[in-house]
């Protein structure tokens, strides 16, 4: 208990001598985490719109015309497997019911009481990436006859390749923006060991260990991170809270996502990152610095 007050009283002294430094630090790591934090939402809200898409393309297998109700619920079953959430058979006579109403110009009575249409199993999917897995395998069973058309198929691939592409661009950019906010933590860190460095001196001539003198430089990258998070998800929050009330259609379609599904782990991500860069930033910082005082 005494080295952690000694070590906070530091950190606060430290933080006080070098008030404009500190200003700029918390204010720079602000901005860069409020960066950070308004990716996160645009990604998640874009992820969520992509994935609400994405789970509306069901996977429409289309039996022969002529297979018996035995081999139709074999194929049932052979289609609930680990990877299908839900499965529906619409008989020949309900899908032309279906095509009439939703073409209602079109003369389909022309065909009489012969339906060129066969039975077909509406699965829906736990995971729409495993669209064209589960649509090869169906494929290949004796008794279907086709599953899906090329135009959903292509409409398939390129919502589940966009789908990756925000994945991957989420991951980049917070190796981006994080590598920002250790440079800044890591400069602010380093200006205020260099001005305390014949103090540091003295304190390793008098027997203090590396961990004791570097505590309180930890202490105020971490201080730097949190507060700068803090005033970041406060800043957001007010902001995605005004927008995401607004009663615009087009804005409710950008951010379908509401405040109470998405702030919360925003701020707490927001809130990990600070202090993880901090304690990095500080951390990399002080050893820098040491390794070349002493060289």
């Amino acid at each position: 208990m005494e080295f952690l007050q000694f070590w906070t009283r530091e950190t606060l002294a430290n933080i006080a001598r070098n008030r404009l430094m500190s200003l700029l630090a918390i204010s720079t790591v602000t901005v860069a985490l409020f960066i950070l934090g308004a990716f996160y939402l645009s990604i998640s809200n874009l992820r969520a719109a992509v994935g609400n898409q994405a789970q509306k393309i069901d996977l429409v297998v289309i039996l022969d015309k002529n297979i018996t109700p035995k081999r139709r619920l074999e194929l049932f079953n052979a289609a609930r497997t680990p990877e299908v959430a839900k499965v529906d058979v619409v008989l020949a006579s309900q899908a032309l019911k279906e095509l009439k109403k939703q073409f209602s110009d079109l003369p389909l009575d022309d065909f009489g009481k012969e339906n060129p249409l066969g039975d077909e199993l509406r699965i829906r999917l736990k995971d729409p990436a495993n669209f064209f897995k589960v649509r090869a395998y169906l494929t290949g069973l004796k008794g279907v006859s086709a599953a899906q058309d090329a135009g959903a198929d292509e409409v398939a691939r390129r919502l589940l390749e966009f789908r990756r592409f925000l994945q991957i661009a989420a991951l980049v950019s917070l190796l981006v923006l994080g590598l920002a906010i250790l440079l800044i933590i890591h400069n602010a860190i380093r200006l205020t060991v260099f001005a305390r460095r014949r103090e540091i001196r003295i304190m390793q001539l008098v027997g203090a260990t590396p961990s004791f003198i570097r505590a309180p430089f930890l202490l105020e990258g971490v201080f730097y991170g949190i507060g700068g998070a803090i005033l970041a998800a406060l800043t957001l929050g007010l902001l995605y809270g005004a927008a995401s009330g607004n009663d615009s259609p087009l804005l409710r379609s950008i951010l379908p996502l509401s405040p109470s599904q998405i702030l919360a782990p925003c701020f707490a991500m927001m809130l990990v990152a600070g202090a993880v860069f901090g304690v990095l930033g500080a951390l990399f910082s002080f050893s820098h610095s040491q390794k070349n005082a002493g060289g």
